[in-house]
């Protein structure tokens, strides 16, 4: 029996045609020059085309990569051309891939990163239905042209984005604001078009987390690039939700006062007891709501809960804010675990070899430094007073990488489609942001019933980061990616989409259902 992650087609590929004479036209000097015909500003470099005719990309892992998960080789792959290439952003190089079947669809796949980055070749990836966020591969075994794009701004766990000297290196911010996501789109659609000879009918984009964030971006900045987008546990309202991650330890900074992570594991069971226990916590459609104060003289492992401790929780709990209560942003539901012991994933996490402190999600120093244009920025200098300065600079610093505009008029006349999903049990970015978008789209657009026509949002119980492996069903790829092109192409407006949680070791199908779309209250 096929595993769920392995569901990756949902288009009917096999009525497709080859290209005619696409070997002609499938070379490095003649695509060259097709795009310097269509953009004679731009500077294009290195363009390398080859043919990929064995069903095969990658190769095959070794030992030591298969038991860290890092298995590369890539089958079950129609015939493409693999075109790629250099642009010049001015001082720096942007890198451009592009795969396009000899048999296409006439649709175009814009793909996204995650985090800081915006994608490029370690992004080509074994395609996975249990993980959201659509891949080169992925949308090319369904017949699209695809491409990803490496903004230079990052490599790994490294940033570039503030230079040595101090200063913000503002063309690589740009790069990775917007413009490489752009130009991957202008530049992936006219190199289908060079290979093919004909026009793109249809575009989608697709991507989770910082790569929902692109996606947004493209809709707010772009409306004429995508049919469609899908953006998934979208890393929207960036400087908010970054810098949120830093107020746990401002708030224990603050009352003198550590939660570790037994504390803070006793406060998760109490929540989750509250709501009838574990599964039936994940399994809770409603924003969970729990007073700390409601332990206080309680013992786990003969220690008491104070009513310091019970004020600290519920402070990290409702989120950061100014000392006279303004909020600054949301914080996460009561019952979320959203830190970890050792490892450096969740809002916070506690290190292994000194569990007397906490340290934030590694992005939220990132960013700090980018506000401060400084590389030996310590967020942990940081005070209440200092963090709320260091939020309010950051917030008209950097006020046009929000991906939160609501303005989307263009887009929505020109008959584009947007779906939005967001897990409740997400550890790294508060669901409650992805909810105030809606909202706000429904403030704009004067009604849920005027949004509804074309942005459908799913908020799902129990779901984590942008996969089904988490502690409640997530929405799968493939059946998110095919409600949307029905919605664009055929007019079918998407309403329950099918979600499933999986084990992540077996890969198991552990339990299935169906999400309706989001009603804008609990």
């Amino acid at each position: 029996m096929m595993l769920e992650k392995d569901k990756v087609v949902f288009l009917n590929t096999n009525d497709l045609k080859k290209t005619e004479d696409i070997s002609s036209r499938a070379s490095s000097s003649f695509i060259l020059q097709q795009l310097q015909d269509r953009f004679p500003d731009d500077v294009f470099e290195d363009v390398n085309v080859t043919l990929y005719d064995q069903g095969r990309y990658g190769k095959k892992a070794n030992l030591l990569e298969r038991l860290w998960g890092s298995e590369t080789l890539i089958t079950g792959l129609p015939a493409f051309y693999e075109v790629s290439l250099f642009h010049s952003t001015g001082q720096h190089r942007e890198e451009l891939i592009v795969w396009s079947p000899i048999a296409w669809n006439d649709r175009f796949a814009g793909t996204a990163g995650g985090g800081i980055g915006t994608g490029g070749r370690t992004y080509l990836t074994v395609p996975n239905n249990t993980s959201r966020g659509w891949t080169v591969p992925y949308a090319v075994m369904n017949g699209f042209t695809a491409a990803t794009i490496y903004a230079a701004n990052s490599k790994g766990v490294r940033d570039f984005t503030v230079r040595k000297d101090k200063k913000l290196d503002r063309e690589l911010y740009e790069n990775w604001r917007i413009r490489s996501t752009h130009n991957m789109t202008l530049f992936g659609k006219a190199i289908a078009e060079i290979l093919h000879g004909r026009k793109v009918k249809y575009s989608y984009m697709n991507g989770g987390s910082g790569g929902g964030r692109q996606s947004l971006m493209e809709v707010q900045n772009y409306p004429d690039d995508y049919d469609g987008v899908w953006a998934s546990c979208p890393a929207i309202n960036w400087h908010k939700f970054l810098l949120g991650g830093l107020w746990p330890q401002i708030v224990m900074k603050e009352r003198d006062c550590f939660i570790d992570a037994d504390m803070n594991q006793f406060f998760v069971d109490a929540v989750h007891k509250k709501y009838g226990g574990d599964e039936a916590y994940y399994k809770n459609p409603i924003k969970p709501e729990f007073d700390a104060y409601e332990l206080v003289g309680r013992q786990y492992k003969n220690k008491t809960i104070t009513e310091k401790d019970a004020e600290v929780m519920n402070e990290i709990w409702r989120g950061p804010h100014r000392r006279n209560g303004e909020m600054l942003w949301y914080g996460y539901y009561p019952g979320v675990r959203n830190w970890q012991v050792g490892i450096p994933i969740g809002t916070y996490y506690y290190p292994f070899l000194n569990r007397k402190r906490i340290k934030p999600f590694i992005l939220g120093p990132y960013y700090a430094r980018w506000i401060k244009e400084d590389l030996s920025f310590d967020t942990d200098s940081l005070d209440w007073d200092s963090y709320v300065r260091l939020f309010d600079e950051g917030a008209i610093k950097f006020s046009d990488n929000l991906a939160d505009n609501v303005g989307i008029d263009d887009y929505v006349r020109r008959g584009g489609k947007l779906l939005i999903d967001h897990g409740m049990d997400d550890p790294l970015i508060p669901t409650e942001g992805t909810i105030d978008y809606y909202r706000r789209l429904c403030d704009h657009f004067g009604s849920k019933k005027a949004v509804d026509a074309f942005c459908k949002v799913y908020i799902l119980p129990g779901d984590s980061h942008g996969n089904c492996w988490g502690n409640g069903p997530g929405i799968t790829q493939s059946a998110g990616m095919k409600a949307l092109i029905d919605w664009v192409e055929k007019g079918i407006e998407p309403d329950g989409l099918r979600k499933i949680k999986v084990d992540r070791k077996t890969g198991k199908l552990l339990e299935e259902g169906i999400q309706h779309p989001f009603k804008g209250e609990w």
